[in-house]
C-alpha cells in the first residue's frame, strides 16, 4: 500500500501543487494544501476509485485552496494580503523582457481575480493541459458546463481592461517602431 501511495504522490505532486500555486499565488500555501491533499489521499485510500485518482485528487485540492482562501478571508481582512507579490522587476535594459514580465504578473493577477470554477478550469484546461473529462471529473460537472465556464473564463480575461490596454500599447508601439 504504501509503494502505491508514494507513486500516487510520484506522479500526481506536480498538478495539485501548480492547481494551489495558480489559485493561491503563494508557495508556502500551496505546498500547505498540497500536503493537506496527499494526506486526505492517505486518509481515504480504501475507500477511494483507483482508476480515477487523478480527478479525484483535481477535486480535491480545488476543495483544499476554497477552503485555505475562506480560512484566509476569516483571519485578515484584506483578501489580497494572502497573495505572494511576483518577483520585483530588475533593472534589466531589455524592454520586451520587463514588457512580457508585466504583462505575465497582470494576467496572473487577472486570473487571479476570476471567481470559481472560472479560474480553476482556466487553470487546469490552460496551464496544466488537462482534459475536458479530467476537468469534469474534478469539479464535478457535466463536460459541456466546462466548455460552456471555459469560455465564460476567457471572454473574462479578454475583457480585462489593464490587459487589454497593455496589449494595445504594444500593439501601438510595435506598429510606431515598423514605420
Amino acid at each position: 500500500m504504501q509503494k502505491e501511495y508514494r507513486q500516487a504522490i510520484d506522479q500526481h505532486r506536480q498538478r495539485v501543487y501548480s492547481l494551489a500555486h495558480y489559485s493561491l499565488r503563494a508557495k508556502e500555501d500551496a505546498e500547505d494544501v498540497t500536503q493537506e491533499v496527499f494526506i486526505k489521499l492517505w486518509q481515504n485510500w480504501q475507500k477511494i476509485d483507483h482508476n480515477k485518482l487523478g480527478g479525484w485528487l483535481m477535486r480535491v485540492a480545488h476543495n483544499a485552496v476554497i477552503d485555505h482562501v475562506r480560512k484566509k478571508k476569516l483571519l485578515q481582512d484584506n483578501v489580497d494580503q494572502h497573495a505572494e507579490v511576483e518577483e520585483q522587476l530588475g533593472t534589466d535594459s531589455d524592454e520586451d523582457e520587463i514588457d512580457q514580465q508585466v504583462f505575465k504578473s497582470r494576467l496572473q493577477q487577472a486570473i487571479k481575480s476570476l471567481d470559481d470554477p472560472f479560474r480553476s478550469i482556466i487553470i487546469m484546461r490552460d496551464i496544466q493541459g488537462l482534459s475536458y473529462a479530467d476537468i469534469q471529473s474534478s469539479l464535478d460537472i457535466s463536460e459541456s458546463q466546462v466548455k460552456v465556464y471555459l469560455h465564460r473564463a476567457r471572454r473574462k480575461l479578454r475583457d480585462c481592461e489593464g490587459l487589454r490596454d497593455m496589449f494595445e500599447q504594444q500593439f501601438s508601439s510595435a506598429e510606431q517602431k515598423a514605420i
